[in-house]
C-alpha cells in the first residue's frame, strides 16, 4: 500500500536536519508545520508484509519543498550583501532567486518550490 509522509526540514549545523511523519494526503492547507522548521516537502512510499515481515519501500515522488520565508533575487542580495559567499554561490550555479527562510538561513528556490506566507 502506498503511503503519503510529510518531510519537515531544520537547520543543521552542517546539513538540513528532518523529521518525517505519515499524512493522509499530501495537503498543504492541512499541514501544522513546527515553528523551529523552515520548510518540508511531501513523499510517498510503499509498505506492506510479505511472509509476514513488514517491507518499507525507497521515498519517491518527491513534492518541492514549501519554505517558510522571502523570496530574494539575485539583485536583492547584491544590494544587500555585496561580494558575499551566496552572491558568489548564486553566480556559480546559476540561481535566480533564494529564498531566506524564517530561521534566517537561505536555500535556492526550484521551480517545484513554493514560498509560504507566514501564519
Amino acid at each position: 500500500m502506498e503511503k503519503h509522509y510529510v518531510e519537515f526540514m531544520y537547520p543543521g549545523a552542517l546539513v538540513t536536519e528532518t523529521s518525517v511523519q505519515e499524512v493522509s494526503a499530501r495537503d498543504p492547507t492541512k499541514i501544522e508545520a513546527p515553528e523551529n522548521c523552515f520548510g518540508y516537502r511531501f513523499f510517498d512510499r510503499v509498505e506492506g508484509e510479505i511472509d509476514g515481515e513488514a517491507v518499507v519501500g525507497k521515498p519517491k515522488n518527491y513534492s518541492g519543498v514549501h519554505y517558510f520565508g522571502t523570496v530574494k533575487t539575485l539583485d536583492d542580495i547584491k544590494g544587500e550583501m555585496p561580494g558575499s559567499i551566496l552572491q558568489r554561490n548564486m553566480e556559480g550555479n546559476g540561481w535566480d532567486k533564494v529564498v531566506q527562510t524564517r530561521m534566517g538561513n537561505y536555500q535556492p528556490l526550484t521551480v517545484e518550490d513554493v514560498v509560504l506566507a507566514e501564519k
